[in-house]
């Protein structure tokens, strides 16, 4: 008898854990801002010639400058962002540099578009994000 129990046990114990697996890969991978914050990352787009590069604050998304041929802009486009678990509708403005663990880079532009960008990974040197919209896939790289 103590054999069933500790058979059903385990066994009880197995769905649990499986369960709480599926759980999580549902959800997927939840990135922390603080490795997005005060590092220069740089968008190369494959066989173009020019690229750009970015800066993430705890409040703002800022395109520093953009690069043609050798030839430099400044930029300096400044936009409010936050991190999100979740894909939202509307951008909360509460949530900015409050919101910092999610799965999704919710961005507002200066004309007021939301932008939602999946993250797929972030890592201290790299930043690979789809745009929900478009279904762009754009790497960063801190260089």
């Amino acid at each position: 008898m103590k054999n069933i129990q500790k058979h059903l046990f385990v066994k009880i114990i197995g769905i649990f854990l499986f369960a709480f697996l599926v759980v999580i890969y549902a959800h997927g991978q939840s990135y922390q801002q603080s490795l997005l914050l005060n590092k220069e990352w740089t968008l190369r787009l494959p066989g173009k010639t020019f690229y750009s590069t970015h800066i993430f604050t705890d409040k703002e998304s800022i395109v520093k400058t953009f690069i043609n041929d050798g030839d430099k802009t400044d930029i300096g486009l400044k936009e409010p962002y936050y991190l999100s678990d979740k894909v939202v509708e509307k951008f909360e403005p509460n949530l900015v540099g409050k919101s910092k663990c999610g799965k999704y880079i919710v961005r507002k532009t200066n004309n007021e578009d939301l932008e939602l960008y999946e993250i797929l990974e972030l890592t201290e040197t790299n930043l690979k994000t789809k745009h929900l919209r478009s279904g762009s896939v754009l790497e960063y790289k801190v260089e």
